[in-house]
């Protein structure tokens, strides 16, 4: 017996091509050619399958029309409120954006923000950490690199190191 679908010989057993002759079933050498006939079987263009969608579509909303205002009534019942509140935060918004971007609020932000990270990263430490910040930060703005470099200790290390074992 040959597959139905590419044509290949079929190694299946007599007791499956017996029972699919006898109920006059298609016999297919593997689960791919199987699936390949399936998918071939109708074959529609994206047009018609659309237009058969749109149609199974428009009847099932005739069909379950009662199903569907009640599910719409419920969730209005349940939201109607929140739409309400959500159109008058959108009337407001471009007010808070301009609020947002006074210079006032940018730097309330800015500090407001700074505390909160020192506070979330270092618990109780977070006062010493700012002002570790604040002491790095002026540090930063005052001395040059080659300074700092020179007051930790990290220039000419290789060299530092021969001398010293010298």
């Amino acid at each position: 017996m040959n597959c139905n679908h590419c044509g290949m010989p079929i190694n299946k057993k007599s007791s499956a091509i017996n029972r699919a002759e006898k109920i006059g079933a298609p016999m297919y050498c593997n689960k791919t050619c199987f699936g390949l006939s399936r998918r071939n079987k109708n074959p529609q263009s994206e047009s018609e399958k659309k237009e058969a969608k749109r149609i199974y579509d428009a009847n099932r909303r005739i069909q379950k029309a009662e199903e569907i205002r009640a599910k719409k009534r419920a969730y209005y019942a349940a939201n109607h409120d929140r739409e309400k509140e959500r159109i008058s935060r959108k009337k407001r918004m471009p007010l808070h954006v301009l609020y947002c971007q006074r210079p006032e609020y940018v730097e309330y932000k800015k500090q407001y923000d700074r505390e909160r990270r020192a506070k979330m990263l270092f618990g109780e430490f977070a006062d010493a950490a700012l002002i570790l910040q604040d002491v790095e930060k002026e540090i930063a703005a005052k001395a040059t690199r080659y300074e700092v470099y020179l007051t930790n200790g990290t220039i000419n290390k290789a060299l530092m190191r021969r001398r010293s074992m010298k």
